[in-house]
């Protein structure tokens, strides 16, 4: 039995995410998270990280997007975005439980650009 290569789109790992905090969420703060984490996407799918394929050697992959939050919070939101306050607290938030959620998780194994799989 051969195992197909699945691609999953970081907006499909953000959204199991949302789903998992969903319940802990009021509809004002799954809000506030979805704009963060499509901004995020965005960020990750300038850098060529937009897709990734599941798999068992995934750590240094999810590391490598880890790597990117403090790049995404200071640099892109600050200096790219000029986001307010209120948002930089949230961003902040969001990418905190993002990091612990993908740091228990073993998706990723090979971070592929999402225009060489559009």
């Amino acid at each position: 039995m051969t195992d197909t290569l699945k691609i999953i789109t970081v907006h499909d790992a953000f959204e199991d995410f949302l789903r998992a905090k969903g319940d802990g969420l009021t509809r004002r703060a799954l809000r506030n998270y979805r704009e963060v984490l499509d901004l995020f996407a965005e960020f990750l799918d300038e850098r060529g990280l937009g897709s990734f394929s599941p798999g068992p050697s995934s750590a240094a992959h999810i590391e490598e997007i880890l790597d990117l939050v403090d790049e995404f919070n200071d640099d892109y939101l600050v200096g790219t975005i000029q986001a307010e306050r209120d948002f930089l607290r949230t961003a902040g938030l969001v990418s905190r439980d993002l990091s612990r959620w993908l740091r228990n998780r073993s998706i990723p194994s090979v971070v592929t650009s999402a225009a060489a799989h559009a």
